[in-house]
């Protein structure tokens, strides 16, 4: 199963996060995969882990976070970020039983060394919101020349500018950015949406939407309206378990939901090119007016609008010109017989 870039349809990832997380690594294991199951069989296209090691993540001593005490998760950064890494020989067995339910692995590395430990089993590489500056992360994953997906949380124009052109300069501008707050979850009204238009506008490449809002179909659906190339969800198989990304996310019956409900989105959408569709095409006929004759008229006999023709629904009968000939058609000359009711089709 191959990305074809560029995409056809919204590429769906569900995000892991660091929710496999539950105890030894053989429960651990498990529970991963009954997320990789359970993200294939809600029609996701991709189901996303994380590659960290604390030590290249945060310097010495970070302290605790804020965003984390309110969850009631008082320990050490580094020590929370120990705990939830993932373990490098995980990985292909992750990808073994991504391949048998054929969904996508994906991986978000968060240095050089995880990113190095994930390119083999990867088709497309994700960059953090929190790493868009991170220079020799992107520097990496450009020079692997597959398609980088990068998140723009609490970022600004000139971060942007820097993460692409850095990517560019490495000779792959195969890149997909991300809309995205970084805030968890994310209120409604923090969501701004309507900069998926301004930065597809501004860089010229195709961008999706990484959703930390709690809701499973406002925010999603509304990007599909801009757009959106990609949508990024979290989930989870219990909100109560324990862990910092549990309570936002999705369980499964709502990621199932968010996926077909945007798989419906994108086929009201359409392509964008205004016809006559084939669906519409008995009623377009049967009921769209067009010239109709009301009485019957011998060939010859002048065509006189509210004497002898009139624009009508013509139902059943032989449909006539359309209506906007009217003033054409008025004044003018039958060229053959028509029965009342019958269209009008010619005159000279």
């Amino acid at each position: 199963m191959k990305i074809k870039i560029p995409l056809t349809k919204s590429f769906i990832i569900a995000e892991a996060g660091s929710n496999w997380k539950v105890g030894k690594y053989e429960e651990d294991l498990e529970m991963a995969k009954k997320m990789i199951i359970t993200a294939a069989k809600s029609g996701a296209d991709a189901i996303k882990f994380q590659t960290f090691r604390s030590e290249s993540v945060y310097a010495k001593n970070a302290g605790i976070s804020n965003y984390l005490s309110k969850q009631g998760i008082d320990e050490n950064i580094e020590e929370i970020f120990d705990n939830l890494a993932m373990p490098y020989e995980m990985i292909p067995e992750l990808v073994k039983i991504c391949k048998n339910e054929n969904i996508h692995f994906m991986s978000t590395p968060f240095s050089v060394e995880d990113a190095k430990k994930i390119d083999p089993y990867v088709e497309i590489h994700k960059l953090a919101s929190f790493e868009i500056n991170h220079t020799r992360l992107l520097e990496f994953l450009a020079s692997t020349k597959k398609p980088i997906l990068i998140s723009t949380g609490a970022s600004t124009i000139e971060e942007i500018d820097f993460a692409i052109n850095l990517c560019k300069k490495a000779k792959n501008d195969n890149i997909i950015l991300l809309q995205c707050t970084s805030k968890y979850p994310s209120p409604l009204s923090s969501i701004n949406l309507s900069v998926i238009k301004t930065l597809r506008e501004k860089y010229k490449v195709p961008v999706g939407f990484s959703d930390h809002s709690e809701d499973p179909i406002i925010a999603p659906i509304l990007s599909i309206g801009f757009g959106s190339a990609v949508i990024e969800k979290h989930f989870t198989l219990n909100k109560k378990l324990p862990g910092p990304d549990h309570s936002y996310a999705l369980e499964p019956n709502e990621l199932q939901k968010m996926i077909k409900t945007i798989r419906m989105t994108e086929k009201a959408i359409g392509k964008g090119e205004k016809v006559v569709l084939e669906i519409e095409n008995e009623l377009q006929r049967f009921a769209k007016r067009s010239l109709q004759a009301i009485s019957d008229i011998k060939e010859g006999d002048i065509l006189k609008e509210g004497i002898n023709f009139e624009v009508l629904r013509p139902g059943n009968n032989i449909r006539g010109l359309e209506a906007r000939f009217l003033e054409k058609c008025n004044g003018r000359k039958a060229t053959k017989d028509i029965k009342v009711g019958e269209g009008i089709c010619g005159y000279e």
